[in-house]
């Protein structure tokens, strides 16, 4: 069988689509105001859904990771029903995994930076420069190194299951 790039963009297209579904759906149950859902280029690529953001931590862990847990129930779902002898959707699990947890800009990295933000209940000014400037604080900070050394063993545990999955 011959996997093809078109077939492993397909399904990490639908892959995403169903983490943001995750968001949406976890964001209804939390009752929390959908502003957007849309597409930006920065800083990649990526399709999002924009909320009220929450000030309830365990509200604002349960929506981020939401789409992560869809991504990784379906992953289960699909080792469990040994559909991963259609290799390109391992591949595009995979590769939906890498993004979902990148320490560059991810729900993960969103859920540390915006551990700030809750501090400051009271300020209506948390905007994207905001964001950004607590980001830079993150960025190759100690937290964000364990950061991207656990996403590195993500990438080595994800190329060494494949060997036994595939």
């Amino acid at each position: 069988m011959i996997i093809t790039i078109a077939e492993i963009l397909c399904f990490v297209i639908i892959l995403t689509a169903f983490h943001e579904l995750g968001h949406i759906i976890f964001a209804k149950i939390l009752g929390l105001d959908i502003q957007k859902v849309g597409f930006s280029l920065r800083p990649y690529p990526h399709v999002f859904v924009s909320i009220k953001w929450p000030y309830k931590k365990t509200e604002k862990l349960i929506y981020l990771f939401s789409g992560s847990f869809i991504t990784l129930s379906l992953f289960f779902i699909s080792f469990v029903n040994d559909f991963f002898e259609h290799k390109f959707l391992y591949y595009a699990f995979a590769i939906q995994f890498i993004i979902e947890t990148n320490p560059f800009y991810s729900d993960f990295t969103i859920a540390v930076v915006s551990n700030n933000i809750e501090r400051l209940k009271n300020n209506r000014n948390i905007n994207a420069d905001f964001y950004k400037n607590q980001f830079l604080k993150y960025q190759f900070s100690f937290k964000w190194y364990i950061h991207f050394v656990l996403w590195t063993l993500l990438i080595t545990l994800l190329f060494n299951l494949k060997k036994q999955i595939i």
